[in-house]
């Protein structure tokens, strides 16, 4: 392929790294990256992959920008508050390299955004997420880098189920748990963000121009207490095996390497209209932690391990990672509140404090 004039000068730094070279600036020219997530870390990867010359730069969020992303999302303005993350990157994006192919999906992830892509870039910061990118990568060989920051802890690595010494998320988390913590309870270090951002963008151009190795088999972990970086080699064992105890339909999708189906959802609208309802009487179960709780709950909430009644479920937590972890253990049909308490929120509606 010919690189432009403008391309050529976007990545002449790039070219003059050693080992590096006018071809370089051609195989990222051909490379098509899936990014999952454009906030906290997705934010500063998508900084940097929009001035690495990439031929394609999709990127898939559902979210919109809020006030309090601003210290660590630094692709966003107050200006932007309220727009939909995945359109507000995709035109910083465009404004750095208006030869970039640049793609906007507002939405959750789905498998089949992995196909036609050479690497995906998984900042979700969502094990749930996570389970179901590894699964949907893992048929199709595809590598993907995944990161994540909590307070003053980060790490990152790069996946590939592939070949003998192949390893996915599964080798290193084996069993279903839900997340731990959230940043909006236990905070992050902002600038840790864009230290763990700025090494899995590192990692696309590692895995596509040969800059660098990839962490493929290894995990890097940062304390930002001390600065402290240390690595540990993953490994895929003669007893690695996919996480059991799933429901038939998540084991058949994850045996198949597709993802585990999410519970139906229920918009923060029509949840309200039902609760309103004296006649319905469903069940709402918050599974956030009673630090989350004391922030807010919907009135007439439920902890998660309380006893159930027969009737409908509507389980929440603070965006829905949670809540399809716990709808899987449960053994009965749940539906989880779309976005969570954060979307309840957004929209303006009530919570007590208990």
């Amino acid at each position: 392929m010919t690189v432009s004039t403008a391309r050529r000068r976007l990545g002449s730094r790039t070219a003059a790294l050693t080992g590096s070279g006018p071809d370089v600036l051609e195989r990222l020219g051909r490379a098509r990256v899936l990014v999952v997530g454009a906030g906290g870390l997705g934010a500063p990867v998508v900084a940097y992959l929009a001035g690495s010359g990439l031929g394609r730069l999709t990127i898939v969020d559902d979210d919109v920008v809020d006030g309090s992303n601003l210290a660590r999302q630094t692709l966003f303005t107050t200006a932007d508050v309220g727009v939909a993350k995945a359109e507000v990157a995709a035109a910083r994006a465009r404004a750095v390299d208006p030869e970039l192919d640049v793609v906007a999906v507002v939405g959750r992830f789905r498998p089949e955004h992995v196909a036609g892509h050479d690497v995906v870039v998984d900042a979700a910061d969502a094990v749930d997420v996570t389970r179901a990118i590894s699964d949907a990568c893992a048929p199709l060989g595809i590598p993907f880098v995944w990161g994540t920051v909590l307070a003053y802890d980060g790490q990152v690595s790069v996946f590939r189920d592939a070949g003998d010494d192949g390893v996915d998320f599964h080798d290193l988390h084996p069993e279903v748990l839900p997340d731990e913590g959230s940043c909006a309870v236990d905070g992050v270090l902002p600038a840790l963000c864009g230290a763990v951002g700025s090494v899995m963008a590192a990692q696309v151009t590692a895995l596509v121009a040969g800059l660098g190795d990839p962490l493929l088999g290894r995990l890097l972990t940062v304390d930002a207490r001390r600065w402290r970086w240390t690595e540990s080699p993953i490994r895929r064992g003669p007893a690695s095996r996919r996480p059991t105890g799933l429901p038939a339909g998540a084991a058949g999708a994850a045996a198949a390497g597709g993802p585990a189906p999410a519970a139906p959802r229920i918009a923060p609208a029509a949840l309200a209209a039902r609760l309103a309802n004296p006649a319905d009487t469903l069940t709402l179960v918050d599974v956030r932690t009673p630090e989350e709780w004391a922030t807010g709950v919907i009135a007439g909430s439920v902890h998660g391990d309380a006893v159930l009644p027969d009737g409908d479920v509507v389980v929440t937590c603070a965006r829905g990672p949670r809540a399809d972890a716990w709808a899987r253990t449960v053994g009965r049909p749940v539906t989880v509140l779309d976005g969570g308490i954060d979307a309840w929120r957004r929209e303006g509606r009530p919570l007590t404090l208990e």
